[in-house]
C-alpha cells in the first residue's frame, strides 16, 4: 500500500515510485468510495489535499447505510434470541460490524487533520532522491497484498463453504454481505501497515547511505590514506559528507516524525483491531476445545468441518496480529540501526564541520527517541505478540475450567 501522509507532485517519478504511485491512488480511491476519506485533491496552487464537504455529505450517507443495515441486524439477533456469542464466525463479524462503525464515525471527524497530514510528506520526492531496490518494493507490496486481498479471499472462501453446508439454498453473493464489515474493520488497520513497510524500506534505504557515509570518514582518517590526501582535499570532503548527512538527518526526521503522526491517526483503529482479533482468537481456541470436549466427554459427533472453518478464521486472527507485530518490530530495528552507525564514526582526525553534523544527528536521534505506542497504552514491537498469547491463554484457561467444572458438578 504505501506511506498515506503524501503530498503529490509534477515532478516525474521514477520506476520504484511508479507501483507506490499507482497503488497510493487505488488506495485513496477505495478509502473515499467506502466513505472513510472525506478530501479531494488539488492542483491549484500548492498541490494538497483539502476537505471537502460534498466528500463528507457522502461518507455521512455511507455511514447512516452501514448502520442502519447492519448494527440493525445485530438489534434483530438480539430481538430474537440468536445472538449466539460462542460461534466464532458470529462473534468475529459482531466485532468487525462494531469496530467498523466506530471507524466510520472518527475518519468523519478527523478527515481534515488527515488531509493536512497528507499534504506534508515529500513521498515519492524522497523515494527518487534514496537507491532502494526495485525488489525490496515489489517485496513488501506483494507482503501488503497478501494481508489486504489475500486474508479477505480466505474469509469469503470460508464464508462460502459454511453457507452452502448451513444454507444450501443461498446464493453465494450474501457471503459479501458478511465479509463487508470485516474488511471495513481491518482497512485503516490494512493502510498503517502499509506505510510502515514503505516507512522501513525508506529508512533502509538512509541506513545504507549512512553506512556509505561511515565507511569513506573511516578510511580517510586511516594512516595509509592521510599521507595520499590533500588538507584542502580532506576539507572539501568532509564537507561534502557532511551535508550528505544534514540530509540523511532529515529524511529520518521525517520517517519518525510523520510516522508518529500518522499512528496518532490510526491508534483508535489499531487499538480496536487488536481487541477484536484478542477476543477473536480466544473464543476460536475455546470452540475448538468445546468440539473436542463435546465429542470426548459427551459421547457427541465430533463436528470436523465447524472445527475447520473456526480454525481458518482463529488462524487469520493470529496472522493479522503476527504480519503488524513483525512490520512494527521490524521498522523499530531498522531505526535504531541508525544510532549504532553513527556510533561507528571515527571523528578523531575529522573536520570540524563534519563533526557538527555527527554531534546534530545524534542528538536529533536521541531526542525524537522513536516508538509506536498507539494512544501511549502500549509499545508495538515483538514482545506485544507475546503478550497476546498470554492473554489468550489466560482467558481460555478460565473458560476451560469453567466449562469443566459444570460437566463435572
Amino acid at each position: 500500500m504505501g506511506f498515506l501522509g503524501i503530498r503529490l507532485s509534477r515532478q516525474p517519478i521514477h520506476g520504484k515510485g511508479k507501483l507506490v504511485h499507482a497503488l497510493l491512488i487505488i488506495l485513496i480511491i477505495m478509502l473515499t468510495c467506502f466513505g472513510l476519506f472525506a478530501n479531494r485533491f488539488t492542483l491549484r496552487g500548492r498541490q494538497r489535499f483539502v476537505f471537502s464537504k460534498k466528500i463528507l455529505a457522502y461518507a455521512m450517507m455511507v455511514t447512516a447505510i452501514f448502520t442502519s443495515i447492519y448494527v440493525r441486524q445485530i438489534y434483530k439477533d438480539y430481538m430474537n434470541s440468536d445472538l449466539n456469542l460462542r460461534d466464532a464466525v458470529k462473534l468475529y463479524s459482531y466485532m468487525n460490524i462494531t469496530v467498523a462503525t466506530i471507524n466510520f464515525f472518527t475518519q468523519m471527524i478527523m478527515s481534515k487533520t488527515a488531509g493536512e497530514m497528507m499534504s506534508t510528506v515529500p513521498l515519492f520526492q524522497t523515494l527518487n532522491e534514496l537507491h532502494i531496490e526495485s525488489g525490496a518494493i515489489r517485496k513488501s507490496v506483494m507482503l501488503a497484498l497478501i494481508k489486504v486481498l489475500g486474508f479477505p479471499l480466505v474469509l469469503e472462501i470460508a464464508l462460502v463453504m459454511q453457507q452452502r453446508r448451513n444454507e444450501p439454498d443461498a446464493h453465494w453473493t450474501w457471503t459479501l454481505y458478511k465479509l463487508f464489515p470485516m474488511i471495513i474493520s481491518n482497512f485503516l488497520n490494512n493502510c498503517y501497515f502499509g506505510a510502515m513497510i514503505i516507512a522501513k524500506n525508506i529508512a533502509e534505504a538512509v541506513n545504507d547511505r549512512l553506512k556509505m557515509v561511515v565507511d569513506q570518514v573511516n578510511s580517510m582518517q586511516m594512516p595509509i590514506n592521510r599521507e595520499h590526501y590533500s588538507k584542502y582535499y580532506c576539507i572539501q570532503r568532509y564537507c561534502t559528507l557532511a551535508d550528505e548527512l544534514d540530509d540523511l538527518a532529515i529524511k529520518y526526521k521525517i520517517i519518525c516524525v510523520k510516522s508518529t503522526e500518522y499512528m496518532a491517526l490510526m491508534s483508535l483503529s489499531i487499538i480496536l483491531s487488536l481487541i477484536c482479533h484478542l477476543l477473536g482468537i480466544t473464543v476460536g481456541v475455546f470452540n475448538q476445545y468445546y468440539g473436542i470436549a463435546e465429542s470426548v466427554i459427551g459421547g457427541k459427533q465430533f463436528d470436523g468441518f465447524g472445527a475447520l472453518i473456526n480454525l481458518v478464521f482463529l488462524t487469520i486472527s493470529i496472522l493479522e496480529i503476527a504480519l503488524l507485530t513483525y512490520v512494527s518490530n521490524d521498522i523499530l530495528l531498522v531505526i535504531r540501526t541508525t544510532g549504532s552507525s553513527l556510533q561507528e564514526i571515527n571523528l578523531q582526525n575529522a573536520d570540524w564541520r563534519f563533526r557538527q553534523s555527527v554531534h546534530a544527528f545524534a542528538l536529533q536521534i536521541n531526542t525524537i527517541k522513536y516508538k509506536i505506542k498507539p494512544m501511549g497504552l502500549f509499545e508495538m514491537d515483538i514482545s506485544l505478540m507475546t503478550s497476546v498469547l498470554s492473554a489468550v491463554a489466560s482467558f481460555t484457561l478460565i473458560l476451560v475450567q469453567s466449562d469443566l467444572s459444570q460437566r463435572f458438578k
